[in-house]
């Protein structure tokens, strides 16, 4: 018999907390293959996990950290099979006359990219695109930051964003690139939608290629010494004042 597919080897295919798995849960898209609880977990987190035909095993608060690899895991881990990404070219076939993505150009930081997610779950993101290669997926510490988000937003896959981009503006979508180069402040920039967000990389930003297809690039006003803000706090100000206007 095959082994099943996981996340990821050994600690890494487990994710954990209490929200984050029960919101799995809840979700339905993404089942978990098992349930470890602490006794005292076990009455909030057995009756979803009965719903969803999910195994459960009690363990103790020192065998859960063992497994998992961590102390903060609030007496529930859960282990998951790889995430179900969402088809790139569903998401396009109807895109609203309101629609809002977010293409993310080769995150790095698991952290930023659960982030971003959250937010854009927060702001009614209908769909966020990554590229395929050279950009963090959806793993346990994405899943954690994004507070369980990756549940509830599609996310898919692309070979080439540039290209992609195109076919976007094909589709009749905006596409707007989050840049501290930009000399456009946030406020003054054409925000219609349909549009798609870019966050450039952690460290050198949206690429050359992916500007060129933008139809417009902003910046976020700031007046501090340091020279940029954080990629996950920047796509939660752009989306911001795209859901306000």
């Amino acid at each position: 018999m095959s082994k099943r597919p996981l996340l990821g080897s050994h600690q890494r295919c487990w994710i954990w907390g209490r929200n984050v798995v029960a919101e799995t849960l809840r979700a339905g898209r993404w089942i978990p293959y098992e349930l470890r609880l602490t006794q005292d977990a076990l009455a909030a987190l057995e009756p979803l996990a009965k719903l969803r035909g999910v195994s459960v095993t009690v363990e103790s608060a020192s065998r859960l950290s063992q497994l998992c690899g961590a102390d903060d895991h609030q007496g529930v881990i859960a282990k998951m099979p790889p995430f179900p990404y969402a088809d790139a070219e569903s998401l396009l076939e109807q895109p609203a006359p309101d629609g809002l993505f977010i293409i993310t150009d080769h995150l790095q930081d698991p952290y930023n990219f659960g982030a971003i997610v959250r937010s854009g779950e927060c702001f009614g993101v209908a769909g966020v695109f990554i590229p395929t290669h050279r950009q963090v997926g959806v793993t346990s510490q994405v899943a954690r930051s994004s507070a369980g988000a990756v549940n509830h937003v599609p996310i898919a896959q692309v070979e080439d964003l540039p290209q992609f981009a195109a076919r976007l503006k094909q589709k009749g979508v905006r596409v707007a690139a989050a840049s501290e180069h930009s000399a456009t402040p946030l406020h003054e920039a054409d925000l219609s939608r349909p549009i798609a967000v870019v966050i450039g990389n952690e460290g050198v930003g949206v690429s050359a290629a992916l500007l060129t297809e933008c139809d417009v690039s902003v910046a976020v006003p700031i007046r501090g010494q340091v020279g940029s803000l954080n990629a996950a706090v920047a796509a939660g100000i752009v989306l911001y004042e795209v859901a306000r206007r």
